[in-house]
């Protein structure tokens, strides 16, 4: 894999130093297509760790109309945002806003942001924050609505020391095809020494080979059929783990390491 891009940068590497920042939340209220809401944590899981907060944190959440939480400022997401930014300098390409989370943890490190945001409505309760973190620090953050694919596939309008990249809804890793055509496409964007920074890639990465795992547990001749029973609903799964079942067809798995060293490889590459 290209220097500009570290699969193996984890996100969800524990510190406690996020918490000891303080950010601009949202105002809580009904917007033009969400509402947001508020409410109070005493405990967080945070990448499969259980924590007490103490004192309490309040949190916010962005809520669509059919009640589905969209994104939100819990721990795992500050934690998360927080180690991307500390990885981050000069020049940043921003895709997706967020709740601003990212841009006020990065603004200390980099001389420059542009954020690529699609939904203009999320821009309202948004932007305006963002905007005051950055006149704190002295930084031009320039804010747009489109696509942040289309600008990735257009000609370089400026190189960017970073390209910090957070448009896809869940951790899941059969979003790693997107996000490995999105990581390619902003390769074109970055200036000499430049990097790219993907959220929860190593945890997407990580759920690929727990899978594969499973899968190579499993008797040979009994795999295929284990494989569609796990992924009877999933058909977007089951094309992602097919080239696993077809490399390792009729093999039974004793070295599972060097086993799961080549999913990883393949996962990494896969579009």
């Amino acid at each position: 894999m290209n220097q500009a891009f570290d699969p193996h940068f984890d996100d969800c590497t524990w510190t406690d130093a996020w918490a000891r920042i303080p950010i601009i939340q949202v105002v809580p209220g009904v917007y033009e297509s969400f509402t947001i809401t508020s409410w109070e944590m005493e405990e967080a899981d945070i990448c499969g760790q259980r924590i007490s907060l103490s004192p309490p944190l309040i949190v916010r959440g962005l809520v669509t109309p059919d009640e589905e939480l969209w994104m939100s400022d819990v721990p795992q997401e500050r934690l998360m945002m927080f180690n991307n930014a500390q990885a981050s300098r000069g020049r940043v390409l921003v895709g997706g806003l967020g709740l601003g989370l990212y841009p006020q943890y990065a603004l200390p490190n980099v001389s420059g942001m542009v954020i690529i945001e699609q939904n203009a409505a999320l821009c309202e309760p948004v932007e305006p924050l963002v905007k005051v973190a950055a006149e704190a620090h002295g930084v031009l953050v320039d804010i747009q609505i489109g696509d942040v694919e289309t600008y990735l596939r257009g000609e370089p309008e400026m190189r960017f020391d970073t390209i910090f990249l957070d448009t896809w809804a869940t951790l899941d890793a059969a979003h790693l095809p997107t996000v490995n055509r999105l990581r390619d496409l902003a390769m074109n964007h970055l200036a000499e020494d430049g990097r790219i920074l993907l959220w929860g890639y190593r945890w997407m990465v990580r759920l690929f080979e727990s899978a594969c795992e499973h899968l190579l547990t499993v008797d040979p001749g009994e795999r295929a059929g284990w494989l569609e029973a796990a992924t009877a609903d999933r058909p977007e799964v089951y094309r992602l783990v097919e080239p696993v079942l077809d490399h390792f067809a009729g093999q039974a798995v004793d070295d599972i390491d060097a086993a799961l060293e080549w999913c990883r490889e393949y996962v990494i590459s896969v579009k």
